[in-house]
C-alpha cells in the first residue's frame, strides 16, 4: 500500500489526551500539550521511542482520533534526540501498545476499529483489560478478595433503591461487614485517577441521584465506605494509603503506596495523593498472599498489570482494583518515580522485541 509506513510497534493514545500529528504547528508541536497537566508525557514518550530504537524497533505514537483502520493511524509522531517530527503519512503496525480508554462510544469505536483484524496485537491481553476496565466485572471475577460493588442502572429513584438494596445485602452477608461505613462510594465504572468518585450517606438518594444527573455521561456503581485510614501505617504513620503492586510475566516488577492528601480519601496521583516507592519487604505478607491468589485466578502470565489494594482498620485485606495499563509517565522532580517509570518501559520494550522476533 502507498503511503504507508510498516511500523514494528504503534502506540495509540486517547485523543482525549493525546494531540494528531495532523494539527497545525502553532496548535502543538508536541503530543501531549505542553500546558497541560500531562506535559510530562512528552519526555516519557519519547523515551519509550528511543528505547524501541535502542531495540532495534522502529515505532512511532498516534493519537485514536487518527485511527483509520486495523492497525493503522493516517498520520503519526515519532521522535529523535532533536524533538519530535510529524509525520505526515500513515503508519501501520501488527503491535500495538493501546493507550485509548473505551469510555465512551467514540473512543470504543477508534479502539475497536483499531484491533479488528485478529493480526493486530494489542500489548495487554484483551479479556483482562475487559475484567479490569470495568469494576463491576472486577467484583464479579473476584468477589472474596474485592470490595461489594452494585450497578447503578439509572437516576430514577426505584432503580437507585434497588441498588443500594442490593449493596446493602452484600454487605450484611459479607463476612466482616463490620469493615464497611453507613456511607457510600460513587464512582465512574469504567473510571481511573479518581475523577468521579464521591462519598455519600447511605440514605442520601436525592444526593446520588443529583450527581448521577449531573454527569449523566458518566456509568456508576456504588460500594460501601471502607474504614482503612489507619490500616496500614508506613513508618509508623497512619494515614489513608492504597498499595500498588505492579507484576509482568507474575513477577513483582516494583511496587509503591500511595497516601491521600488531608482530609481526602482518594489515594490517587491526579487527585493530590503522594506516591512512594517501598520494597517488597515493606509491603504485609497479607497483601503478597491475597496478591498471588488473583494472579493464579486470572491465568494471564504473560500480561503487563498492576494490583490495587487497601487494608481496612481491622487488618483485613481488600482488592480495590487492577489497571491493565499502568501509567509509564513520571514526576520529573522525584527521580525515584523517574528511574521507576524507564524500568517499566524497558520492561515493556522488552517484551515487545521479543513477541517481535518469535
Amino acid at each position: 500500500m502507498y503511503g504507508i509506513d510498516d511500523l514494528d510497534v504503534l502506540v495509540v493514545y486517547n485523543a482525549s489526551v493525546a494531540q494528531s500529528a495532523g494539527v497545525p504547528d502553532e496548535t502543538s508541536l508536541h503530543p501531549f500539550l505542553l500546558n497541560s497537566a500531562r506535559a510530562s508525557y512528552n519526555e516519557s514518550y519519547e523515551y519509550f521511542l528511543s528505547t524501541c530504537r535502542a531495540n532495534g524497533l522502529t515505532a512511532g505514537l498516534a493519537s485514536s482520533a487518527d485511527v483509520t483502520g486495523p492497525g493503522i493511524c493516517q498520520t503519526y509522531w515519532t521522535s529523535t534526540p532533536a524533538g519530535w517530527i510529524k509525520m505526515s503519512q500513515s503508519a501501520r503496525s501488527l503491535h500495538i501498545f493501546d493507550k485509548i480508554s473505551p469510555t465512551n462510544a467514540l473512543r470504543s469505536a477508534e479502539r475497536t476499529l483499531l484491533l479488528s483484524d485478529v493480526s493486530v496485537t494489542p500489548f495487554n491481553d484483551l479479556d483482562l483489560f475487559t475484567i479490569f476496565f470495568d469494576k463491576l466485572k472486577t467484583y464479579t471475577k473476584l468477589p472474596e478478595y474485592a470490595i461489594p460493588t452494585v450497578e447503578i442502572k439509572s437516576s430514577k429513584f426505584a432503580d437507585l433503591k434497588s441498588s443500594l438494596h442490593q449493596l446493602r445485602d452484600l454487605c450484611h452477608n459479607h463476612p466482616y461487614s463490620n469493615d464497611f461505613s453507613p456511607q457510600i462510594i460513587l464512582k465512574d465504572r469504567y473510571g481511573a485517577g479518581g475523577n468521579y468518585v464521591y462519598k455519600t450517606k447511605d440514605n442520601q438518594i436525592s444526593e446520588i441521584r443529583s450527581l448521577i444527573r449531573r454527569h449523566d455521561t458518566v456509568s456508576f456503581v456504588i460500594q460501601p465506605f471502607l474504614y482503612f485510614n489507619k490500616g496500614f501505617a508506613y513508618q509508623n504513620r497512619p494515614t489513608a494509603t492504597d498499595i500498588r503492586l505492579i507484576f509482568h510475566h507474575e513477577k513483582l516488577l516494583f511496587s509503591y503506596i500511595r497516601q491521600a492528601k488531608a482530609k481526602d480519601f482518594r489515594c490517587n496521583q491526579h487527585q493530590g495523593g503522594k506516591i512512594i516507592y517501598v520494597d517488597k519487604q515493606t509491603i504485609p505478607d497479607s497483601v503478597h498472599k491475597i496478591a498471588k491468589k488473583i494472579i493464579r485466578r486470572i491465568n494471564k502470565p504473560g500480561s503487563l498489570y498492576a494490583l490495587d489494594f487497601v487494608i481496612s482498620n481491622s487488618g483485613r485485606v481488600y482488592f480495590l482494583e487492577g489497571n491493565i495499563g499502568p501509567g509509564i509517565s513520571w514526576d520529573i522532580n522525584e527521580k525515584t518515580d523517574v528511574k521507576m517509570c524507564k524500568r517499566l518501559i524497558r520492561s515493556i520494550v522488552g517484551e515487545l522485541a521479543t513477541r517481535i522476533s518469535s
